[in-house]
């Protein structure tokens, strides 16, 4: 099978988008060809890249695949510091992050691995540090972004300053890509995994997210921290600044396979009583001087998982040479620049799998 140095990208989500961008710097000729895009679909409940926090959260790995999986957010955290310190317009920020468990968990108290490897000023809290019925708390150094924001910083990069090709099409197989382009090699970034004679990879499932744009009050705590609190019942309850004037993002829910784009009333009334109990300094006080989250707008997107674990490996079909890179979950962006060092190495080397 003859090398090709052209290749062929398709989806134009956070996977993609840093794939790309990595094999622009490897010489290699791109195009990229997607159904939805930065630039026109931000607003698209399912172009799930927009809808994102983002931010870094460790956690202790629970099984073989996250075992596998993490080290591809500490290369990506290596390329963040990065890009941070070049591209301030990108709205990447470094600022301090806090776990806060409400529930005695051994792979936290533990320290387990995948957690506090390579991360800048991890420190366990000391019991007086924490606050009421949290039974875990470590602080250290992460990243927040803008999500809409960053993509966009991606697309434009990649438009005007790499000149890649950026075609907004919808395909239905990977045969029909490797038809249009039979010369090139496919990488397969398409979230739940499209397959070459069309459908999706059957171990993919969605992740339906939920969560809450709302605009600060001045002077608030939390411009330059990032705060998590897994509570005693297993939901989430986070506050994520949006970097850029972005405001901030209060969140959030896990939903299994559920594709209703609406905002559903019961979680947002949820996710506003989580946030009151556990970061009140987030709420303003209105014109009749009572207290209250000034939410800007309810976000929805669906977080593209895989059993198993994310899929980076090489497929060799009538050989034409396929490499997928899809399944990342809710850790889209925390894998992103490990995922597309992994692509890079699969295409440049004989390796055929992660």
């Amino acid at each position: 099978m003859t090398q090709t140095k052209e290749i062929v990208i398709v989806g134009a989500g956070v996977i993609g988008l840093s794939c790309a961008y990595l094999l622009v710097l490897e010489g290699y000729k791109v195009t990229i060809l997607s159904s939805l895009l930065p630039s026109t679909s931000t607003k698209n409940p399912l172009y799930t890249s927009a809808w994102a926090g983002a931010h870094f959260r460790p956690f202790p790995s629970k099984s073989k695949a996250e075992l596998r999986d993490y080290p591809l957010t500490r290369s990506s955290y290596k390329k963040f510091v990065e890009l941070a310190a070049k591209y301030p317009e990108s709205s990447i920020k470094f600022v301090e992050g806090y776990d806060y468990i409400e529930k005695h968990d051994p792979l936290y108290e533990n320290i387990s691995t995948g957690y506090a490897e390579e991360l800048t000023d991890f420190k366990r809290l000391p019991e007086n540090e924490l606050p009421n019925n949290v039974k875990f708390g470590a602080k250290y150094k992460t990243y927040v972004l803008n999500a809409p924001v960053y993509v966009q910083f991606l697309e434009r990069k990649l438009r005007m300053e790499s000149n890649v090709t950026i075609i907004q099409n919808e395909v239905s197989s990977l045969k029909e890509v490797l038809e249009l382009y039979p010369h090139s090699t496919v990488v397969n970034c398409t979230g739940t995994g499209l397959q070459y004679n069309g459908g999706y990879d059957a171990d993919s499932y969605k992740i339906r997210g939920q969560t809450l744009l709302v605009r600060p009050p001045k002077g608030n705590p939390y411009f330059n921290k990032t705060v998590t609190h897994q509570m005693a019942n297993g939901d989430w309850s986070f506050v994520i600044e949006r970097p850029l004037d972005g405001g901030f993002i209060l969140g959030g829910t896990k939903t299994l396979n559920s594709l209703d784009s609406r905002p559903d009333e019961e979680q947002t009334k949820s996710l506003l009583h989580n946030g009151e109990k556990r970061f009140p300094e987030l709420m303003i006080t209105d014109e009749n001087g009572e207290k209250k989250f000034d939410v800007l707008g309810v976000n929805v997107g669906f977080r593209p998982a895989r059993y198993g674990g994310v899929r980076i490996e090489r497929e060799v079909i009538k050989s034409h040479s396929i490499v997928h890179c899809y399944g990342f979950g809710g850790s889209g962006y925390e894998m992103s620049w490990g995922a597309a060092e992994k692509v890079i190495d699969i295409i440049q080397t004989s390796k055929s799998k992660l």
